[in-house]
């Protein structure tokens, strides 16, 4: 078995949903994965033997990418808010990827309809949540996300954003948005370091605004990782943000 250098805050975001793919002949997809082979979540789920793996991003995947040099696995090129609700998945993973979305990343324009240049939809990241639970086959299936704890807003020298943080207000939202239509979160966690090498498990209480000051605001060094999945019997309304 080949060994996986982690680096930043992968060294504990790889782990996490790791932990949850307990069984290699399920349904797989990787949210907002073109390349592979740079921060380890691909080749980590390569590793781990699954097969049946579809990736997904609103750019395509290149011909030289170790994602078409090493899989066979199938390539989605879309906006995720636009996906096929009829594929359904028995694990979604989004690794650091939703914070991006109605944004900017390395100057690509992470949603469809984003023409005029001071323009960007505040909210996408919600409803790419939703339409992730909404790929979900069952109610043992599970949705791993993971996101970057704070209340920060970074973007680039031209002014254009491409990274929003989660404070304690947002996160709530979006429990509260899944609750609302019959999801929940079954497993959260809160990773904290100093330096982005020695990582530690923290509790919620780093969501306290007293605690920011230990928040890096140029680059994410808190990260709230959970696991979303259907509620038992419930009946989902049709609430709209």
């Amino acid at each position: 078995m080949s060994i996986i250098k982690l680096k930043g805050s992968k060294i504990v975001e790889v782990p996490y949903f790791k932990n949850h793919l307990v069984d290699n002949t399920k349904k797989v997809l990787i949210i907002g994965e073109k390349d592979g082979g740079k921060e380890g979540v691909s080749e980590s789920i390569h590793e781990l033997g699954f097969q049946n793996v579809n990736t997904t991003d609103i750019i395509e995947s290149p011909p030289d990418s170790w994602l078409k040099l090493n899989t066979n696995w199938k390539h989605i090129k879309c906006d995720f808010i636009e996906f096929d609700e009829e594929k359904k998945y028995d694990y979604i993973v989004s690794i650091s990827v939703f914070e991006h979305f109605g944004l900017w990343f390395a100057g690509d324009r992470m949603a469809n309809g984003l023409i005029e240049d001071d323009t960007c939809k505040w909210n996408h990241d919600i409803k790419g949540i939703h339409k992730a639970c909404n790929l979900l086959k069952d109610i043992n299936s599970k949705l791993i996300i993971t996101l970057p704890a704070g209340p920060y807003l970074n973007y680039e020298d031209t002014g254009e954003p491409f990274l929003r943080g989660y404070d304690w207000r947002r996160q709530e939202l979006i429990k509260k948005y899944l609750l609302n239509y019959g999801y929940e979160i079954t497993t959260e966690s809160f990773f904290y370091s100093n330096d982005y090498i020695e990582w530690n498990e923290v509790s919620s209480d780093i969501n306290k605004p007293d605690h920011y000051p230990y928040y890096n605001p140029h680059s994410p060094n808190v990260i709230w990782a959970f696991t979303v999945q259907k509620i038992k019997n419930d009946i989902n309304n049709n609430t709209s943000i």
